[in-house]
């Protein structure tokens, strides 16, 4: 990949576009593993979501992940991708949004910066393969200070 699924400087990226309930009935997650909250920009037609994540000055993984110089975890990076990604394959006419989507697998993960708190941090996700009612691949991307931070293909199966 290595290039931005979608210029996130052409998108007004100030306001929710879904609201919360439907995200919610999209992606379960709670309390600390919410990465996404809203979505900000849906372009059906080309099968593109971006969403986001705002991180506080002092987030719970700041104590612990790299003492006085806090950073992100990948594996949080790779979270909301997937969360982006599961939101966006739902958006699916045949994939029902109460069931739930596995992570199958993560291909091409690719780290490219850093995100060091206090963070807007943007999830975006296209299709690239969607296999019949069960199995998608999924580009993803993360986003924060106006560069890419991780790429990565997002395999996702319908549980």
């Amino acid at each position: 990949m290595g290039q931005p699924i979608v210029d996130l400087a052409t998108l007004d990226l100030t306001q929710d576009v879904v609201p919360d309930e439907v995200l919610r009935r999209c992606l379960p997650q709670a309390d600390k593993f919410k990465l996404l909250d809203g979505i900000c920009h849906l372009d059906k037609e080309n099968n593109i979501a971006v969403g986001y994540k705002d991180w506080g000055e002092d987030p719970w993984w700041a104590k612990g992940h790299i003492p006085g110089r806090p950073l992100m975890p990948g594996v949080l990076m790779i979270e909301g991708g997937a969360q982006i990604a599961t939101f966006l394959v739902k958006q699916q006419v045949s994939w029902a949004t109460d069931q739930m989507i596995g992570l199958a697998g993560i291909d091409d993960v690719r780290v490219r910066g850093q995100i060091v708190p206090p963070a807007r941090v943007y999830f975006v996700s296209s299709v690239q393969k969607i296999s019949g009612r069960r199995l998608a691949r999924m580009n993803a991307q993360v986003f924060s200070e106006g560069s890419m931070k991780m790429e990565m293909v997002v395999m996702g199966v319908m549980l």
